[in-house]
């Protein structure tokens, strides 16, 4: 997850690996498929290499970058129907990419404390929704859940070793 940006997908998971992407509808007839990714994650996807979908192990014989992102072909799946057959299937690596400044795995923020900039608590952070704009932290605090926008200028401290974030609290934003 990087701030001012979309999720950063590779989240853990207990089957063969961490989640990079997932598999959308099939293209023309030789078993291109597209292919939801973060931009950074297309380093997982070169000719020849290895991922898993379904628990299978899947070479990759061509990504093409298209107008709305990547479509991919797999050895093996050089039918529509084939390509059908792994339609919507979430696709994992063995190992993750390097983080950028600034970028989190979703999972490390779960759990983290919610401060105020002034240092009273307000919450934990429950959960991350990938947004279109940006992504939100869900914090349960002493009412109700609630959503902060998770860019800077909102969220301007993450500190994974103290294990806590720091919140703007403008007005609305924390309260119902």
């Amino acid at each position: 997850m990087k701030r001012e940006s979309q999720l950063t997908s590779s989240s853990s998971t207990e089957g063969p690996g961490h989640r990079v992407g997932r598999l959308g509808r099939p293209h023309g007839l030789e078993g291109f498929l597209g292919l939801y990714i973060e931009p950074e994650d297309v380093v997982h996807f070169d000719t020849g290499a290895t991922v898993w979908v379904k628990d299978r192990p899947h070479v990759v014989k061509a990504l093409r970058r298209v107008d709305r992102g990547f479509q991919i072909a797999f050895e093996g799946t050089g039918t529509r129907e084939a390509a059908e057959e792994i339609r919507g299937a979430e696709v994992m690596v063995k190992g993750r990419r390097a983080l950028e400044e600034g970028e989190f795995w979703p999972e490390d923020l779960v759990g983290l404390e919610a401060r105020s900039t002034q240092g009273d608590r307000i919450g934990v952070v429950v959960g991350v929704v990938a947004g279109l704009a940006q992504d939100r932290l869900v914090v349960l605090g002493e009412g109700p859940t609630f959503e902060v926008p998770f860019v800077d200028d909102l969220v301007p401290v993450v500190d994974l070793e103290k294990r806590y974030v720091e919140i703007v609290t403008l007005p609305g934003l924390i309260e119902p």
